[in-house]
C-alpha cells in the first residue's frame, strides 16, 4: 500500500489544562480592567444614583437673573431658598409667540430638581414649551394664598403653574410636594430683581 504523499501530519493541540486556560483569559481580564480605568466616574450604587457636589455646577443666580432682565419687559423675581439647595442652571428662550422666559434650576437638599420659568406668555403655550407636550391638568392646589394649577410633565413630573402681578410662574421637577411649595412661596414673595 503506497503512502500519499504531500500529506502532513496533524497539527497539535495546545494543551488544556488549567494554567493554559488561564493564560488565554488573562488578556480580556487586562482589556476589561483597563475599560474600567478610563471610566473612573462610574460607581455601582444599589440604592440609586448620587449627587457628587463637587462635581455639580453653581449658578451665580442674582448675576444671571440681572442680565437675564435686561432682555426682557416684565419684572423677574429671584426666590431666596434653603441654603441646602444650589442653583446648577439658568437660561432664556424665546417661545414660538416671540415671547421671553428666563429659567433658573435647583437641586433641592434632597438632590432633586426644580426649575422656575418665569413669562408672559399664555399658560398653554409656556406649559407646552416647558413640558414639551400639550397640557394636560391634574388639578389645582393653593400656595401662598394662589392657586397653582397643577399639570403632567415629562415622565414622573409635574408642572404648577400660577401668576404673580401679570407674570406668569411655572415650577417643574421631580421633587416632592413640599419641596414644589417651598419654591412656590419663595417665588410668590422673592423681590423683584433690578
Amino acid at each position: 500500500m503506497a503512502e500519499p504523499r504531500n500529506q502532513q501530519p496533524a497539527p497539535s493541540r495546545p494543551p488544556r489544562t488549567m494554567s493554559a486556560m488561564i493564560f488565554a483569559i488573562l488578556p480580556l481580564v487586562l482589556v476589561s480592567f483597563g475599560i474600567a480605568g478610563l471610566f473612573t466616574q462610574c460607581s455601582f450604587t444599589p440604592n440609586g444614583p448620587t449627587v457628587d457636589s463637587g462635581s455639580v455646577p453653581t449658578v451665580d443666580v442674582p448675576a444671571e437673573l440681572r442680565d437675564a432682565a435686561a432682555g426682557v419687559d416684565f419684572p423677574i423675581v429671584d426666590p431666596k431658598l434653603p441654603g441646602t439647595w444650589r442653583a446648577n442652571s439658568s437660561n432664556s428662550a424665546t417661545l414660538p409667540s416671540h415671547t421671553e422666559v428666563v429659567r433658573v434650576g435647583w437641586l433641592t437638599g434632597e438632590a432633586r430638581y426644580l426649575r422656575l420659568a418665569q413669562s408672559t406668555a399664555a399658560e398653554e403655550e409656556l406649559v407646552t414649551g416647558e413640558t414639551r407636550q400639550p397640557p394636560h391638568a391634574l388639578g389645582t392646589t393653593e400656595v401662598g394664598g394662589h392657586q397653582w394649577v397643577r399639570y403632567q410633565g415629562v415622565r414622573d413630573e409635574q408642572a404648577w403653574v400660577s401668576e404673580r402681578d401679570g407674570v406668569r410662574l411655572l415650577i417643574t421637577g421631580n421633587a416632592t410636594e413640599p419641596e414644589f411649595r417651598t419654591l412656590a412661596e419663595a417665588a410668590l414673595t422673592a423681590p423683584k430683581v433690578g
